[in-house]
């Protein structure tokens, strides 16, 4: 088989995986070599096209329940993997040794969820590995946690798909430990180095400005929760600022 009829081949069923811009965000993180964990792995599509590419030599799909993992199971003989996938039920990273896996992939879950997958499982963030994490919800509480626990944000790529933005931020564990403020982690400094990160921002501060509208005018004020949408907007505004692009 040629070179180029075996990459044609590998894009057309690439293409039969429907692989999403946020998924697409994910996997162009994932370095040449890697020995993957793909926790909360749904139909393993990640894992499988990257095993496909040959861009990793190993990969460990996980998940909570059997109906994902049946759905991965299927994926994974689909696209002629099967024998270098390996299967895992279970919980957050329980089902992963820390020297099976160097990069780990924890997405389509809400930012505590991550939160409290890493809190259960120390290791992730010893400075050994790499964590690609994908919040659909409550980025800065994941941000903040990530600070307190020595986990330095080293890049953070935001895609778009639909109407929405997401992010997908490039964790390395080991750095210095930070109490920060919630509002302080409304975004990152790598953030900022995104190309749509003006765009992102503006998304962002238009919500906290509607929120805080809200509570201001609400019959049954709640001026602590007020307060921290109000240092959000202050963030957002001094990031846009920072950009060159005041709001």
């Amino acid at each position: 088989m040629s070179a180029l009829f075996s990459t044609e081949r590998n894009a057309m069923q690439e293409n039969r995986m429907h692989l999403t811009p946020r998924l697409r965000t994910i996997m162009q993180q994932v370095p040449e070599g890697a020995r993957l964990a793909d926790i909360g792995t749904d139909h393993a599509l990640i894992p499988t096209a990257l095993l496909r590419r040959g861009v990793i030599q190993s990969a460990i799909a996980s998940d909570l329940r059997e109906g994902p993992l049946d759905s991965a199971a299927r994926t994974a003989k689909q696209f002629e993997v099967e024998h270098k996938l390996s299967l895992r039920l279970g919980g957050g990273l329980q089902t992963v040794k820390p020297d099976e896996a160097d990069t780990i992939v924890i997405a389509g879950m809400g930012g505590e969820t991550i939160a409290q997958i890493l809190a259960d499982d120390a290791w992730a963030l010893d400075g050994a590995h790499l964590l690609l994490l994908q919040a659909m919800t409550a980025q800065p509480y994941l941000r903040q946690y990530l600070a307190a626990h020595g986990g330095v944000i080293q890049k953070e790529s935001l895609c778009r798909e639909g109407q929405r933005i997401y992010t997908v931020m490039t964790v390395v564990g080991g750095g210095k430990r930070e109490q920060k403020k919630l509002s302080a982690c409304c975004i990152s400094d790598a953030l900022l180095r995104d190309p749509m990160a003006e765009e992102y921002i503006h998304k962002l501060l238009h919500r906290e400005q509607k929120i805080a509208h809200s509570l201001e005018t609400a019959k049954h004020q709640k001026p602590e929760e007020l307060h921290m949408h109000r240092e959000m907007i202050a963030v957002l505004s001094q990031a846009l600022h920072a950009l060159g692009k005041d709001d």
